[in-house]
């Protein structure tokens, strides 16, 4: 669960930017300002929209002087003077960016803002850009704006519903994204280690990070959505929690302050940025002057904010601030901005977590909330806050057993599919919820939305969580066979040697049928709990195949015992195939499709019920004989 970076620089379109790029000409005084009419021929004053005039990045000079409009407190806007430094060609790609020192009293304590992101700036009266960058710890309020010019390249793209922002780590995809899905690999919860250069801010201009209002989260929860997510927490409140359709819908105006909401109900997760342009119908907005996750196409619900206060901080200072009502959609997410809509809204998943804790006399809470949709966001947001819900309910430092009942609502082109997912998880020194982070529902989500098949459709997600006190968990320790020869066809006997946790060793019988035609293989026996192992099943053809098979798998309280055989099949679109000659199998499995199937090895499988939770796998190798006459 990766958080976006720079998979996504598609090429804009520039359908709309040729145009806008031939209104830039030289202005000059005209009687009435808004009125560009009144301009002589071939000296059109250039305008942004709504009458507003802009200014090339081209036409600043060191030591002009202007002002930029943001919300200190409250929702009111506010202005603060700003004087020109110089002009940074390229600095990024096809965008300059322009140094600017702010001369205001209310910012040479606090230096640029977190959440100023946005701003628009004006020079002789004319919009110029956004407030974006700075630098971190530096001494005096010192920072750069990304021109008008690139901020409207990105509101002249289309809107685009029908397409997810796509993930963008380096997962494996093809047959090994399936051969991992199948074996249980590649789930770790736990954020990748970051390289040092990573961690270095200090060395030079970069985008101010959006803060990310948390509330309703507790620290570790919020540590791990800025570790996710890559934005830097700040504590704040909520906004509305219910429907939003009673709600006044507002006009906005450059300078006010908005949020990206990701989170919304009993927790609220939103970045906070501020308003740069809006068009004459008052429709579209243009905000941030940077990206946000840089995910090109997407559909994110955005809200207006109120700021509480400026926090002023050595490293960087941040708005403190609360989303309040969802005003319309995020469409477009690139480098020199977000683009926002008022006319349309964004879809959200409802999200119902209840969790029982392990005193049974208290009331179980249920935690309602609403998250956004993305490939990698809502996998994210969705683990983070059932595990934040789970830590809460279960602070005791002590053995306690966790079974969390996923159900997942959602439409494929098939219709409707409601998938139920169970699972236990141990832990032996109390609850860490941040481990169910990579649980089967989170992993479902996180598959069926990248899905290669189709667009899925969550309707709903649904988390129950009970939690009990005890250690109900039995360790495989070794396994035996009691037989000194084997033929196939035979029924052997296995000694499963058990441990329970912190007691004493006992021993079980597994008994186990050799196959028929094993004569002369070498075969592999493996027993393990059943969490550790999953159903062999044909590469999914189709979202409801992937469903399906993501929905497959053995209980948590039992033991499973699988007979490798020497032999190996394949799994295609069309089905299992097991009894293949080497030519066969060598042919189809390279050569014969652009789809490779994937190779498995044939198999003989007996699942045992079991009181207790079953941990750890052994195997043994045995050679079998020919069958007995």
């Amino acid at each position: 669960m990766a958080r976006a970076d720079a998979r996504h620089r598609n090429r804009l379109a520039c359908g709309g930017v040729a145009a806008f790029a031939l209104a830039l000409t030289v202005t000059s005084s005209v009687a009435d300002p808004t009125d560009a009419s009144a301009a002589p021929a071939g000296r059109r004053a250039a305008r942004a929209g709504g009458g507003v005039e802009i200014m090339p990045v081209d036409e600043l000079k060191p030591g002009m002087k202007g002002y930029a409009v943001t919300v200190f407190k409250g929702t009111g806007t506010d202005r603060f003077e700003i004087e020109v430094v110089d002009t940074m060609k390229n600095y990024l790609p096809k965008q300059d960016a322009v140094l600017f020192t702010a001369t205001d009293p209310r910012l040479e304590h606090s230096g640029i803002v977190g959440g100023m992101s946005g701003s628009p700036i004006y020079v002789e009266g004319k919009l110029v850009g956004a407030l974006s960058y700075g630098w971190r710890f530096n001494k005096d309020p010192l920072g750069a704006l990304t021109p008008i010019s690139n901020m409207r390249e990105v509101g002249d793209l289309p809107y685009r519903p029908d397409v997810l922002p796509r993930p963008t780590g380096k997962a494996r995809e093809g047959v090994q994204a399936w051969s991992d899905s199948m074996l249980g690999l590649g789930t770790t919860p736990l954020p990748a280690r970051r390289k040092p250069v990573e961690l270095d801010r200090t060395a030079g201009l970069e985008q101010l990070t959006a803060p990310m209002s948390v509330s309703g989260l507790s620290a570790s929860g919020s540590r791990a959505l800025a570790d996710l997510l890559g934005l830097e927490p700040v504590r704040g409140g909520s906004g509305r929690t219910g429907d939003d359709g009673d709600a006044k819908a507002r006009s906005f105006a450059g300078g006010d302050s908005v949020s990206v909401v990701m989170v919304r109900g009993d927790s609220s997760v939103a970045a906070n940025g501020t308003v740069t342009w809006v068009s004459p119908k008052g429709d579209r907005l243009l905000a941030f002057g940077h990206s946000m996750f840089n995910d090109g196409p997407t559909n994110g619900p955005f809200a207006d904010a109120r700021v509480h206060t400026i926090l002023a901080s050595m490293e960087r200072s941040v708005k403190m601030s609360s989303p309040l009502t969802i005003q319309g959609l995020m469409y477009q997410d690139r480098q020199a901005a977000i683009a926002l809509r008022t006319d349309a809204r964004a879809p959200m998943i409802p999200l119902v977590t209840t969790i029982q804790g392990p005193d049974p006399d208290l009331a179980p809470r249920t935690y309602k909330n609403e998250v956004a949709v993305g490939v990698n966001l809502t996998p994210n947001l969705v683990g983070v806050v059932l595990g934040d819900a789970v830590d809460e309910a279960g602070r005791d430092a002590t053995e306690v057993v966790v079974k969390v009942v996923h159900d997942i609502t959602l439409d494929t082109t098939a219709g409707s599919r409601e998938l139920h997912l169970e699972e236990e998880v141990f832990f032996p020194q109390g609850v860490v919820g941040r481990m169910l982070g990579g649980s089967r529902g989170v992993i479902t989500v996180a598959a069926a939305l990248e899905n290669p098949f189709e667009v899925a459709r969550i309707r709903k997600i649904e988390n129950r969580v009970v939690m009990d006190y005890g250690a109900p968990i039995d360790t495989i320790q070794t396994i035996r066979m009691r037989e000194s020869e084997v033929h196939a066809g035979d029924v052997i006997r296995l000694d499963v040697i058990l441990r329970s946790y912190k007691g004493a060793e006992r021993t079980e019988v597994l008994p186990l049928r050799i196959p028929d035609d094993a004569g002369g293989e070498e075969v592999q026996i493996e027993v393990t709990g059943g969490d550790m192992v999953r159903p062999y099943r044909p590469l999914p053809g189709d979202l409801d195949d992937l469903l399906t098979t993501l929905e497959q798998g053995y209980p948590s309280r039992t033991m499973v015992a699988s007979i490798y055989r020497e032999r190996e099949g394949l799994s295609t679109k069309e089905g299992l195939l097991n009894e293949l000659p080497d030519s066969v199998l060598e042919t189809l499995a390279g050569q014969s499709s652009t789809q490779h199937a994937v190779r498995f090895k044939q198999l003989a499988r007996r699942v045992i019920p079991t009181k207790n939770i079953i941990e750890g796998q052994h195997t043994i190798r045995i050679d079998v004989l020919p069958r007995k006459r």
